[in-house]
Order: structure tokens, then sequence, then C-alpha cells
């Protein structure tokens, strides 16, 4: 029951904790990536992507943070870039499913969030840059509680987990980081 339980627990941190470094606001939370991120490009339509943003967003990030550059951003953003063909019908990007190597876009790392924001009006839907420039810090460790006393009217029992950590984007005026937004 105890491996159950800290499973459990440790899959609800994982995801929390995911939410805050992506979107986190930086004001009683970490600074999520997104937040800490700058605009690359805004994109001409609310609800698509072309092509050719993407490599414009490439080239929003600096060519010193280019050699170290990934992609990020929401799994249904990927199908869309997926679904993309030139005028001879032919997709652009093949992914490399089969080959047993992880995902590229434009010949970068391509990491799915599932905090990322889908395509719609406004949303940041793409990031692109040099992710080791976003830290995260760690405060002790993960610590768990048992509540026996507070449920104990009900014969029941509660467990609590508390994690401390912040994060932020380094950027001295240099962008490591951008984001793509929908018109």
């Amino acid at each position: 029951m105890g491996k159950e339980i800290g499973g459990q627990c440790g899959t609800r941190l994982g995801r929390v904790t995911n939410t805050y470094l992506t979107t986190g606001t930086g004001t009683s939370q970490p600074q999520g990536i997104v937040t800490g991120a700058s605009l690359g490009i805004t994109c001409a339509s609310a609800t698509a992507i072309a092509f050719d943003e993407v490599i414009s967003l490439e080239h929003a990030v600096p060519v010193a943070y280019r050699a170290n550059m990934g992609y990020m951003c929401l799994d249904s953003t990927i199908l869309a870039l997926r679904k993309i063909k030139d005028s001879y019908g032919r997709y652009l990007w093949q992914q490399f499913a089969n080959s047993g190597t992880p995902d590229l876009l434009n010949n970068r790392p391509l990491y799915r969030n599932q905090d990322m924001a889908a395509i719609a009006t406004g949303n940041k839907t793409l990031l692109a840059g040099d992710f080791s420039k976003f830290k995260v810090r760690m405060v002790g460790e993960v610590r768990a509680r048992r509540l026996s006393e507070r449920y104990a009217d009900t014969d029941q029992e509660a467990f609590i987990s508390f994690i401390r950590l912040d994060s932020k984007v380094l950027d001295a005026g240099t962008h490591p980081i951008v984001y793509m937004q929908q018109a």
C-alpha cells in the first residue's frame, strides 16, 4: 500500500510541478518557461501555423543560442505541424517514429509538454531556444505527511506531499528562449 500511495503522490507532484514550471506566473509561483520566454514571432492566423513561421521562429533565437536549440509544444500542435503539406501534397515534416530516435523539428529536438497552450487566438503555442537557460532549483527533499487524526471521525486517513522549488529563464536581455504567439 505504501508503494501505491508513494506512486500516486509522485505522479501528482510531477504533474503540478510541470504545470508551474511551464506556465507559472513568477509571483508566489515559479516563473514558468513560457512566462519567462520572449516574443519571437506572431502568427498570421489565430488557428493555424505555417511552416515558414516555424522557420522564422527559429531565426528569432539569437545565433549564439541556436547550437543547443530545441522546440517545445503541446501534442496537438505537433499534430498540426505534421499535417502541413507542400504544393504537391507531400508532408513537410517527416518524424522519426520508426528509427528509434527522438522527434526532430528542423533537425532540432522537439519536446512534448501537455501544459503548453493549444493553437487558438492569442495563445503562446511553440517555444524555441536553448532550454539549458531555464533553471530549476529544488529546495530540500519531497516531504510527505500522513493525516490520521484529521479524518478519524470517518475512519479515514489522508496523505499529503510537499515540494519547494523555483525556476527562471536566465535572460540578460539576450532572449535565449522565444515563443510563437497566435494572432
